[in-house]
């Protein structure tokens, strides 16, 4: 198993009112779900659902009150520092903004030689032939690693991320609304784009969405989400469209069909 969450319970702590203070209520109650190697689980949920701070806990960016994050059979938060390191290496993270995810002032070049330079140990023409050949394969020039980020548009930018997001080769890749902010053309574009690396790679993926249709087209299984907890496991995603649960059945009456001529018709298949 590359992945076991194992009853998870994350609370972001408490607010204070002039004399009093009272607890928040948790933002992930009791998760527990699971991923194979190779494994594309769709995490779904409506804003607030509490995916995205789950993604957080699992890359290690938010511990948990109670629960364990078990990847490659270590616990992230118990392990000593050599092996979360080790950890991190294989725990990759591609967010929603491709803009706020880089620097600025930085070029392609920079941006997707960062965790090279952390791990690796390479000349800098290494470097560079290896930057150029990522560039190519999420569907850029070697030449537009002399790029700032204001140069590109959010489609390539977000290639750029990819691109970073691959180049330790991890194990497991957590998508975070990462097509969500693009147009249509370019959200299928890179859905394919991550389709293949995933075949050519053996990569693993959390695709965490509000977007069915998004996720129903990558995962292999579909977690849904409601107030912190799932609510619905697919092992087959198929059985998403037999699910009587009201969280399931809101994310599908939101699916659009592509155009708007039909959108007001009854929803057909994906």
């Amino acid at each position: 198993m590359l992945l076991q969450v194992k009853e998870v319970t994350h609370t972001y702590g408490e607010t204070r009112l002039q004399w009093r203070s009272s607890k928040r209520a948790p933002v992930l109650s009791g998760v527990s779900l699971a991923l194979e190697e190779g494994e594309c689980l769709g995490l779904l949920g409506t804003s607030g659902a509490g995916k995205s701070t789950l993604g957080k806990v699992i890359l290690g960016l938010e511990k948990p009150q109670a629960g364990q994050i078990v990847f490659q059979g270590h616990d992230l938060y118990q392990s000593d520092r050599a092996t979360r390191r080790s950890l991190r290496r294989d725990l990759q993270v591609v967010f929603q903004d491709c803009y706020s995810s880089v620097n600025p002032r930085a070029t392609a070049e920079q941006i997707i030689g960062e965790p090279l330079e952390n791990y690796e140990r390479l000349s800098v023409q290494e470097q560079k032939r290896t930057i150029g050949g990522l560039l190519e394969r999420v569907g850029l020039k070697p030449d537009d690693m002399l790029k700032y980020p204001n140069q590109f548009s959010g489609g390539q930018l977000q290639r750029i991320n990819i691109a970073r997001a691959i180049a330790l080769k991890p194990k497991l890749i957590v998508l975070d609304e990462s097509v969500s902010s693009l147009d249509m053309v370019n959200q299928t574009h890179i859905l394919s784009l991550l389709s293949e690396l995933r075949a050519d790679f053996g990569l693993s993926y959390v695709f965490i969405t509000h977007d069915i249709k998004a996720a129903y087209s990558i995962s292999d299984k579909l977690a849904v989400m409601e107030h912190g907890q799932v609510v619905e496991m697919c092992d087959d995603k198929d059985q998403v469209f037999a699910s009587t649960h009201q969280a399931v059945k809101k994310l599908l009456a939101a699916m659009l069909p592509e155009h708007p001529r039909y959108r007001s018709r009854s929803l057909g298949s994906i």
